[in-house]
């Protein structure tokens, strides 16, 4: 997709692995990259997709959902998700759209993240496009941590997984009391969903602190990302798990 701003910028996208602890392909997470036209220029992505209209965010959507559809038969044979980010705009599109609802369903390894900054999602089960959207999709919270919703959601089962926000685990990996704080964090919420996939591991460090500490999976810089048609490149075990 093009998108004109004080220059032209181009969409594409990568993916991003989430390991299990055993080292095995969970899931991979779908991501937007913003370059100008001669490649010259690389828009952060946060700012990128905040500069976007809604028939923009909307066309970027269908470009994700027809890479998905394009690859379906590689996620569905290797039992691998493949998560999509979507925002109020989309949440909106999609539970007005029955079609795009049966779409979609056709590809139970899509799930939806939203993020905790997602608009009122402090009232649970009682935001009806959230409540709407767990129903019918598998739904993953993401940025938890970051301080802008309760844990109503959480209590009311509306997510099947959650992804703590990486600034919050590096706050938390410098704190005095890591080891009793994480514990209890993660046992907490735990009970709450499905599992907990950390996110934002960029060194080694931050490895070894969790490869033991109940959670679900990993995702960082540690692990590079790949091009959609560099898919298979992921189910390479990292080395980081030999140990």
């Amino acid at each position: 997709m093009n998108i004109q701003l004080e220059a032209d910028f181009i969409s594409s996208y990568v993916l991003q692995p989430v390991y299990s602890m055993e080292g095995g392909l969970l899931a991979v997470e779908m991501l937007s990259r913003f370059n100008s036209l001669d490649g010259d220029l690389a828009m952060p992505a946060e700012i990128g997709i905040n500069l976007l209209t809604s028939e923009q965010r909307i066309e970027l959507f269908n470009e994700q959902l027809k890479l998905a559809e394009q690859h379906s038969a590689w996620f569905t044979g290797n039992n691998v998700q493949l998560t999509i980010n979507i925002e109020e705009t989309i949440v909106e599109l999609i539970l007005s759209d029955s079609a795009l609802c049966q779409r979609i369903g056709q590809y139970p390894f899509i799930a939806f993240e939203i993020s905790e900054s997602f608009p009122n999602l402090s009232a649970g089960k009682n935001n009806p496009s959230v409540r709407r959207l767990s129903e019918m999709f598998s739904l993953w919270l993401d940025d938890f941590g970051s301080g802008k919703a309760t844990l109503t959601a959480l209590y009311d089962g509306l997510f099947d997984y959650v992804k703590i926000d990486k600034r919050f685990y590096w706050q938390l990996f410098t704190h005095q009391g890591y080891d009793v704080v994480i514990d209890s964090l993660l046992k907490n919420i735990n009970l709450l969903c499905k599992g907990v996939i950390v996110g934002g591991i960029e060194k080694k460090e931050y490895f070894n602190k969790l490869r033991y500490a109940g959670v679900l999976g990993l995702q960082g810089f540690l692990w590079p990302s790949v091009g959609v048609d560099n898919l298979q490149a992921l189910l390479a075990r990292p080395s980081e798990f030999n140990n």
